[in-house]
């Protein structure tokens, strides 16, 4: 399953609100995210389609908490190749009518509510409430969950979206998030508007907000594993980088002492330069430091260096000499 799918699973296992305000708020973000209003037989017909199974228990709970005459739900399973199940969980007459009214789908008039009414969210505790069936709605992640034991590299950055059916809804929506403290955006995408959140700890602070506990450690161990890995390619690239300058460097190196050899024989130079020379030629994978200790007469890493460059020097003083000899 899905990080997404996880998470929503998660969320329908909490417990159900405390009053009747809160579970309008929640049936309502459900049913503007993945409900479907039809005419059946010259009535309203209210229709949620999930792939979630546990989302009927849910639904059913959330019900029976409004109505004491609740008259239960429909259910059907729609299979589909390749695919997960659909499941369509549909409503009675009697029920549909009550749910347009009190969950700020539809006006006594008629009319449909292209937003969130702010009646439905007064309250803090309403507003989650809101959130969490948006969130079981509509939600969807495109986040990749690794375990440290995987050695490819963790691709994809932490992008969570709700996916609505009008732009009011979809500012209504990121409007609430931000009460939160939580910064989402809004775009158009075709014929529906997307609220999306990019950063990761935005992401985390939606599923602690929903009730998806579970998810939230989860989320923050993968933060956790690529850091590691970030950190540890990080000092890996440093460390390549490093043993590349330091093979090119042994190789010029080792290019102008064999120039010097060819031309007036190592034996010319300085005896603290012949031997590095020697040195050089019999170690050309080590590094200053161990090149250092292989001296007669230690010298620092910088004393080395310092007459390396000078055995480079001369190297290209002899090649400069050459070339004016020749013209």
């Amino acid at each position: 399953m899905s990080f997404s799918s996880d998470a929503k699973n998660e969320v329908l296992k909490t417990e159900l609100p405390e009053n009747k305000t809160c579970a309008v708020a929640e049936l309502s973000g459900l049913l503007k995210t993945c409900g479907q209003l039809g005419i059946e037989n010259g009535n309203y017909a209210i229709e949620l389609i999930t792939e979630l199974s546990d989302m009927f228990a849910r639904v059913n709970a959330l019900a029976k908490m409004l109505y004491d005459d609740f008259d239960g739900l429909g259910l059907i399973r729609e299979e589909r190749q390749n695919a997960s199940p659909k499941y369509h969980i549909t409503f009675t007459t009697q029920t549909t009518e009550k749910l347009l009214l009190d969950c700020f789908i539809m006006r006594p008039n008629g009319e449909l509510f292209s937003g969130v009414a702010r009646a439905l969210v007064e309250s803090e505790e309403s507003k989650k409430s809101f959130v969490k069936g948006v969130f079981l709605g509509c939600a969807s992640a495109n986040i990749v969950i690794k375990d440290m034991n995987d050695l490819k590299k963790h691709t994809g950055g932490y992008h969570l979206e709700f996916v609505f059916s009008s732009s009011g809804l979809a500012a209504d929506f990121a409007h609430i998030l931000s009460e939160f403290g939580i910064l989402a955006k809004v775009m158009n995408r075709k014929k529906l508007w997307v609220t999306y959140i990019k950063e990761a700890e935005l992401v985390s602070d939606i599923l602690a907000l929903v009730g998806a506990n579970n998810a939230v450690l989860v989320l923050q161990n993968e933060f956790a594993v690529r850091e590691v890995r970030n950190n540890l390619n990080r000092q890996l690239n440093c460390l390549n980088s490093n043993l590349e300058k330091m093979v090119e460097a042994s190789l010029k190196q080792i290019e102008a002492i064999e120039y010097i050899s060819e031309k007036v024989g190592l034996e010319s130079l300085p005896p603290t330069l012949y031997e590095l020379c020697l040195l050089r030629l019999a170690n050309p994978e080590e590094n200053y430091e161990n090149l250092s200790k292989l001296m007669t007469t230690p010298l620092t890493k910088s004393g080395v260096n310092h007459r390396l460059r000078k055995i480079l020097q001369i190297a290209e003083k002899l090649k400069s000499q050459e070339t004016n000899n020749e013209q």
